[in-house]
């Protein structure tokens, strides 16, 4: 199967009619699967995948356990509200594929709209095949037709999101449908219906064994009943289901309302008034000791440049000082050398000391009298200044805890002022009203899922029961010619039922150790694998024989397992079908991605479509797939037009470059 485009018009996010190509293509050496569409979150990713589910398979792509308002309600949710919708309450979404039937490859187009009047939702459905409507098939059996062609429970093993895949990673599969999926995928069921086809016609044509077949047909027939009463029940879980979210919806409009009303800021008055009256207090004191710092070295603190200057200028007043008092110096020497031998004789030695003394008590400091003035008051602002760098942290400090105090204050008193006791007391009752109401009806639906698993086990008890019987059957069976053919053959059923199992299992099990150790980073994690050929469950063996519970996966780890799950049962049903991922690597590490970039995405279908973001496939990965990339399709959501529109390539680069995928 090979799906050329999906169509979608006026679905969702998507305005008029938008043709989205996603055939592969084929390089000069190698064929290129992949067709990468990106889109960031909200840009209707999801919805191409949705498309081609509703397309198929109708209300059972939202689950066989949807009723049909809630499928009316999702169809009446995806008609296109834009403004260029004009209120015509229709949409539709088709898609085009091959499929080879007998060597000869045939093209489909399916197509499912819908119209909305009021709250009648009208859904019709079109199948031509080569161009032509379908005839063979007659049109009330075209749905069946499609579900033949791919069964639902095998498309959720092609056609998956991240959520599917947290699903098996984390176990919280619906076992039954998994196994189920598993089998039809594997083609046991086939053989398992011919069986159970085999055991009726023997116990409708002997009369020999009356008891055995009357047993039969009681099985049967409880098994019937079962499964009406597991549609009914599932209707209604579907329905409370639809009831739940919408509960859950209004709580979390309640809890909204409660908050933005200032609900939670009342319920903490008391607690919010005692933190203010602490923190009032604190800023008292922080304030007095602002007081005392003040009143000593902080204002230093204040202007260090203005103190800088001065200290430069006071180091060059003490420079000039000692200049002048050497200039004047030499120019008395000198002129003593010049004067003539009267004048000379006239300065005694004790004029000269005078004159000396006179020079020293000029420029010389009273108190430090080694030292000129200038620099003793230099060296008083440096150590005023030393001490006052002292206490800067100390300061900083201070200024930091007084600004968050006010800040804080201020918060409290915002929040304070917007207390209205009376409509907090309103939007609280309402909120728990909400609560409540979710609440039981959570515990309807715990009690309705428990009651349905009931119906399971008690299924699977009358399934081994029948079983056993089937084999009795064959084993004991002699009669006419027919039914002891029939009796051969279904032994012979059973027998290759059970060889297929175990062949098949064997197979799946091979192909799992080898896709898991491709894509996990530690590449020997998994020695083997053993898989029941009951419910399929897996279970891990390490390389020194041990089992690894999945528990001690990591998160990454257990991605990987789900994926390589996927992976090995593709490969060993067989089938060429479509493999179309919506957000694949969300939760893994880099090591990971890479893995699942370099080795499954190339290789696990003939056509991989992959819807990303832009975070998720980045440019630098968009290089790394790009020899085996076919297409790009990038969604792009505008906002005014309330529409998303459909373009070719990817996303820009950051830095605004594009390669030749871009």
């Amino acid at each position: 199967m090979l799906i050329r485009n999906i169509v979608l018009e006026d679905f969702g996010l998507y305005a008029g009619r938008q043709v989205i190509d996603v055939q592969p293509t084929r390089g000069a050496r190698k064929a290129r699967p992949i067709i990468l569409v990106g889109g960031k979150n909200g840009a209707g990713k999801t919805s191409l995948l949705e498309a081609v589910r509703l397309t198929l398979y109708g209300k059972l792509a939202l689950g066989e356990r949807t009723s049909q308002s809630a499928y009316e309600d999702y169809l009446r949710s995806r008609v296109h509200t834009g403004p260029s919708a004009g209120g015509l309450g229709r949409a539709s979404v088709g898609i085009e594929f091959e499929f080879a039937e007998s060597g000869v490859v045939h093209i489909y187009e399916v197509s499912r709209a819908w119209t909305v009047r009021g709250n009648v939702v009208q859904e019709s459905m079109d199948l031509r095949k080569n161009g032509e409507t379908v005839t063979v098939v007659p049109r009330n059996e075209w749905q069946n037709f499609l579900h033949e062609l791919l069964p639902v429970g095998v498309s959720q093993l092609f056609f998956f999101d991240g959520e599917k895949i947290t699903e098996i990673a984390e176990d919280s599969t619906d076992g039954h449908q998994l196994s189920a999926a598993i089998r039809s995928l594997l083609g046991i069921d086939l053989v398992g219906r011919l069986r159970t086809d085999l055991g009726l016609y023997l116990s409708r044509n002997q009369r020999s064994d009356v008891g055995s077949n009357q047993e039969l047909e009681t099985i049967l027939a409880e098994r019937d009943k079962i499964d009406e009463e597991v549609r009914s029940l599932s209707d209604q879980r579907a329905d409370l289901q639809t009831q739940l979210d919408g509960q859950r919806r209004e709580s979390a409009k309640a809890q909204q309302r409660f908050t933005v009303g200032g609900g939670e800021v009342a319920l903490r008055r008391s607690s919010l008034t005692a933190e203010r009256s602490a923190l009032d207090h604190e800023r008292t004191t922080l304030l007095a000791q602002f007081k005392e710092g003040s009143s000593g070295l902080w204002p230093w603190l204040v202007a260090p440049t203005l103190v800088a200057r001065l200290q430069l200028a006071l180091a060059k007043a003490g420079a000039a000082d000692q200049d002048a008092a050497s200039r004047l110096q030499k120019r008395f020497n000198a002129w003593q050398k010049k004067a003539d031998a009267a004048t000379q004789r006239r300065w005694t030695q004790e004029h000269k000391d005078d004159f000396q003394a006179l020079l020293e008590a000029t420029f010389k400091a009273s108190d430090a009298p080694a030292a000129p003035r200038a620099l003793t008051a230099v060296g008083n602002a440096t150590q005023i200044l030393t001490q006052a760098s002292a206490q800067q942290s100390i300061v900083q400090g201070f200024a930091e805890r007084l600004r968050t105090l006010e800040e804080r204050i201020g918060e409290i008193d915002t929040s304070l002022a917007r207390v209205d006791e009376t409509t907090a007391s309103y939007l609280l009752d309402e909120l728990r009203g909400a609560e409540q109401s979710y609440g039981q009806t959570q515990g309807r639906l715990k009690v309705l899922q428990e009651s349905l698993d009931a119906l399971h086990y008690r299924r699977a008890t009358l399934d081994k029961s029948r079983e056993k019987l089937l084999i009795s059957q064959a084993e004991d069976r002699r009669g006419t010619r027919q039914t002891e053919l029939a009796s051969r053959i279904a032994a012979s059923l059973a027998a290759y039922e059970t060889a297929l199992i175990a062949s098949k299992v064997r197979a799946l099990e091979v192909a799992f150790v080898d896709c898991f150790n491709r894509l996990a980073r530690k590449g020997d994690l998994v020695r083997e694998v053993r898989i029941s050929a009951d419910n399929f469950q897996a279970t891990l063996i390490g390389k020194d024989g041990a089992e690894i519970p999945r528990v001690r996966l990591s998160a990454g780890e257990k991605q990987v397992f789900a994926i390589a799950i996927l992976w090995a049962l593709a490969k060993t049903s067989g089938r060429s079908l479509p493999v179309i991922i919506d957000t694949p690597l969300a939760r893994l590490d880099s090591d990971h991605r890479a893995a699942i970039l370099e080795r499954y995405l190339p290789e696990v279908s003939h056509q991989v479509v992959v819807l990303s973001t832009d975070t998720e496939v980045d440019v630098d990965m968009v290089g790394q797939l790009s020899d085996f990339v076919a297409q790009t399709h990038h969604l792009q959501y505008l906002p005014d037009e309330r529409r998303t529109a459909v373009a070719t390539g990817y996303f820009k680069s950051r830095k605004g470059a594009s390669s030749a995928l871009l």
